[in-house]
């Protein structure tokens, strides 16, 4: 080994180059590890910054030497890493100090082959030069392969950013703890010696069930998703189907005096049950594509109309109040807006058909705010529980569709309120 007044040995000089190069590695891995853009600013700064962290750490070799160096290492150059990705990369504080603990964790490697051949040859020169030769052969391995899936795993929720970054960051307080601050892992302290270990398995086990906790949540999610696009594609047909009844009906209204002439030359043929049919047959179009105007959007017409028809024939009464214009509309689309109101008009009449007296639903639309509010009530018996602010969904009537209509509302970064009280379930919607 060397101090700072040690001669321009060849193995001086290989420690320094040592020195130097661990110092790259460092840097790109962390880099790499926070996910760092390759452009032409960002390689920039990083250029000036490993200029500027070179000088100042062969300054302070120069002058101080090897030892005061490596105890100051973290001063001089993994805070200022850290600080760098935080800034330049604007990457969060907690993944550049991960991103720098595991690139530390890294180095490790090169140190273990480079210790590997001391061990055998028992020459300074012969470890430094090791440790340089697999630089590049270990950031060929790190970059292109090890680095992506360590940047998206840090993109993970928080708790997995924690768990991620808890070994590498024990292990660096462990490493200048016993190795560098003091000699407790060379002289074989139990303590020292059982640390990593216990740590590993803790943060092991730790890592199974966060990353199951994290799965299920992420398969009920992609659940959730794949049930919205089914009623989407649900949504579209039904609005499809609205539609070609409502043109059937405009049809029949068209061809009213065609109709009339056909019942007049069945009656004056006699054919009296030929005519009943027919006028049987025509009122069960009609009542099919029954229309009512409640305002200019043509897709709120046509699914208050079809859900009023529903409503009247399980003797539900059915008031809407839209006061809002077509021009309110334009920023929902048709679909979304029968995956809403369809889930909640349709789980009401569910809910009103298990009520003994009144049954109603009452909507009222107006615009406030410059958005759209929403405002549908009906009665409902027994007790609703809520989980968080959504119905759970053993609740009858209020389960089914809640959090489609949670989830579309959201999407279109609107609010959503559900409240039953006193017999009264309440939704309201601001989009």
């Amino acid at each position: 080994m060397y101090s700072r007044r040690s001669p321009m040995t060849l193995t001086y000089v290989l420690g320094i180059l040592n020195y130097e190069t661990v110092l790259l590695f460092g840097i790109l891995v962390s880099v790499a590890f926070a996910g760092g853009e390759v452009n032409k600013k960002n390689n920039l700064q990083m250029l000036w910054f490993c200029i500027g962290i070179t000088i100042l750490q062969f300054t302070v070799f120069t002058l101080f030497g090897k030892d005061i160096t490596t105890r100051f290492y973290p001063v001089i150059v993994h805070i200022p890493l850290i600080l760098m990705i935080h800034y330049i990369y604007k990457r969060p504080f907690l993944m550049s100090l991960s991103a720098v603990t595991a690139a530390y964790l890294c180095c490790q490697t090169r140190r273990w082959i480079g210790s590997t051949f001391l061990y055998i040859f028992d020459n300074d020169a012969v470890w430094y030069t090791v440790q340089i030769l697999v630089t590049i052969p270990l950031l060929y391995l790190l970059i292109p392969y090890v680095a992506k899936p360590v940047y998206q795993l840090m993109q993970q929720a928080k708790r997995s950013q924690i768990l991620f970054g808890l070994v590498p960051l024990f292990y660096y307080i462990f490493d200048y703890s016993t190795t560098v601050y003091s000699d407790l892992l060379y002289q074989g302290t139990k303590v020292a010696v059982e640390f990593i270990p216990s740590v590993m398995s803790a943060a092991y086990f730790a890592f199974v069930v966060l990353f199951t906790i994290e799965i299920q949540r992420k398969a009920k999610a992609e659940e959730e998703q794949r049930i919205l696009a089914m009623q989407v594609n649900e949504a579209t047909r039904e609005l499809s189907v609205l539609r070609q009844s409502q043109r059937e009906a405009a049809v029949h209204r068209h061809d009213l005096r065609h109709h009339l002439r056909y019942l007049e030359s069945c009656l004056h043929n006699h054919k009296v049950d030929d005519a009943l049919a027919y006028i049987r047959d025509i009122d069960h179009c009609m009542d099919e594509s029954q229309y009512i105007r409640y305002c200019e959007n043509e897709t709120v017409n046509l699914i208050l109309s079809s859900y009023a028809q529903l409503s009247q024939n399980a003797e539900i009464c059915f008031n809407a109040m839209v006061n809002v214009s077509e021009e309110d509309f334009q920023t929902v689309s048709s679909v979304d807006l029968c995956v809403i109101l369809g889930n909640i008009i349709e789980n009401a009449i569910q809910a009103c058909n298990k009520v003994a007296g009144e049954k109603y639903i009452l909507i009222e639309t107006r615009r406030q705010n410059k958005r759209i509010f929403w405002q549908i009530c009906n009665p409902y018996v027994g007790e609703v529980r809520f989980d968080g602010k959504l119905p759970t969904t053993e609740n009858i009537g209020h389960g089914m569709g809640v959090k489609s209509i949670a989830m579309m509302v959201e999407k279109l970064h609107g609010l959503y309120e559900f409240t039953a009280t006193d017999g009264v379930f309440t939704v309201r919607l601001m989009v």
